[in-house]
């Protein structure tokens, strides 16, 4: 006999003009600052108005991404990035930023007390992601994250 425990479904979701942060070999908290500025902002914008504060269990992410070039990389200055590399760059930017000495954080990230990197800000850590649903579209860049509480059954 199986038992469900089913937990209320709570959610942000939120749009950012432009395009998303991308995890590189540095660190997208080193060299995509402007990116990871304005997510960090918009998502903290809808959480204060949601009156929720981080998640603290297994979350669901809903990713769209909109852009003019979404799958020629060879020879192209405006592809931006793989899918599975800006997923990455989103969750990083959602989470505190690593505790890492030789980390170089962007200057524009620092000195920003209601949005300091080493605070959660949507999600404590990104193990607590258990479902992703992304995808790219051609259009205008900018992109939607939905994050929401994801089903516990026991």
């Amino acid at each position: 006999m199986k038992f469900f425990t089913w937990r209320k479904q709570q959610s942000i979701e939120f749009e950012v003009e432009g395009r998303p942060p991308r995890k590189t070999k540095k660190s997208c908290w080193s060299n995509e600052g402007e990116q990871v500025l304005k997510l960090r902002e918009k998502a903290l914008e809808y959480r204060t108005k949601s009156g929720l504060d981080y998640f603290k269990g297994p979350v669901k992410i809903e990713l769209t991404v909109y852009d003019y070039n979404i799958v020629n990389r060879e020879n192209s200055h405006d592809y931006h990035g793989d899918l599975d590399t800006l997923v990455a760059g989103i969750l990083d930017s959602l989470q505190p930023a690593p505790k890492n000495e030789t980390l170089e954080m962007d200057p524009i990230l620092q000195n920003r007390e209601d949005l300091d990197p080493s605070k959660p800000l949507i999600i404590n850590d990104d193990s607590q992601v258990v479902k992703i649903i992304a995808k790219k579209i051609k259009g205008e860049p900018h992109y939607l994250v939905k994050i929401s509480h994801e089903e516990i059954k026991l």
